[in-house]
């Protein structure tokens, strides 16, 4: 088996609980890029969120974010896709009726929730963590609104036209499981796709655009080869790459669904170094 390119979903893969990114695991990435696989992250996040967690001597040859609407060769942006303004108007209007967490993501820029939301978001991360949610989204959730979030009291049009990702978030299952139905009566109005990475989340991308599609675009730029790519991850969102590439790995605290579709489970999980034990018995290094 001739892996060249590893795949690398994050939370809940490459991050640890506390988002953060294990010494070993990043050595030994490093120590696989030395003997030339090429190491890509493919993330829900936006490239600053995912950035903001990677260690900077993360050995990534390129990534993947936003779920595929933006994707990088090293440094250099290579795609760009953006959410229609008509559709983002529409969901901040719906958001704030129903007091739905959320989070507009611009192309180059920083989270952003209008200010005239900010007190019931603010409100929903002051609770207690509900049982549904992990603790890797439920710390990144409070450090957006807490710490990284930009509060606008309007956007201009050209702001409105610049949206790459919109992400909703609820402690309640049933709430989002509502607002995913409503999602899918607007896309007999707008062209967008959407992805969940666990029960409690739903993430707005462009229509045909996900991770598999990012991917495509990444392996074509560097003449590689889908069948001798391995990706890994942990959500929904993932099953696109996992259909893609030629072999997969699902993380054990992935849902069942999603463990069904891959072709190895790892025997620990992202909180005991997962990611790291199955890349040690799959390349031998």
């Amino acid at each position: 088996m001739a892996i060249q390119t590893i795949m690398l979903d994050l939370d809940g893969t490459t991050l640890t609980p506390d988002n953060k990114v294990t010494p070993e695991l990043n050595d030994y990435l490093k120590k696989l890029s030395a003997h030339g696989k090429q190491v890509f992250v493919v993330t829900g996040r936006s490239e600053i969120d995912a950035l903001n967690v990677l260690p900077d001597d993360f050995p990534a040859a390129g990534m993947v974010a936003s779920n595929g609407m933006t994707v990088f060769a090293g440094k250099e942006k290579i795609f760009q896709s953006v959410l229609p303004d008509g559709l983002v108007r529409k969901l901040l209007v719906r958001s704030g009726k129903q007091k739905m967490y959320y989070q507009l993501h611009p192309v180059g820029g920083r989270r952003t929730i209008l200010s005239r939301d900010k007190r019931y978001v603010i409100d929903q991360i002051h609770v207690e963590k509900p049982e549904s949610v992990s603790i890797n989204e439920w710390l990144s959730r409070r450090q957006a609104v807490l710490e990284d979030m930009v509060w606008k009291d309007r956007l201009t049009d050209e702001e409105l036209e610049q949206i790459v990702k919109i992400y909703f978030f609820s402690g309640d299952v049933p709430t989002m499981r509502a607002w995913k139905n409503d999602l899918r009566d607007l896309q007999s109005e707008f062209a967008f796709d959407y992805f969940s990475s666990s029960h409690n989340n739903v993430e707005l991308v462009g229509k045909n655009v996900s991770k598999a599609s990012g991917i495509q675009i990444l392996l074509d730029h560097y003449h590689l080869s889908p069948e001798d790519a391995m990706a890994v991850g942990d959500g929904e969102n993932d099953l696109p790459m996992f259909r893609f590439a030629g072999h997969s790995a699902a993380m054990k605290n992935a849902p069942e669904h999603v463990k069904a579709q891959a072709e190895w489970v790892t025997d620990a999980s992202y909180s005991e170094n997962g990611l790291y034990k199955l890349l040690k018995h799959v390349f031998q290094l």
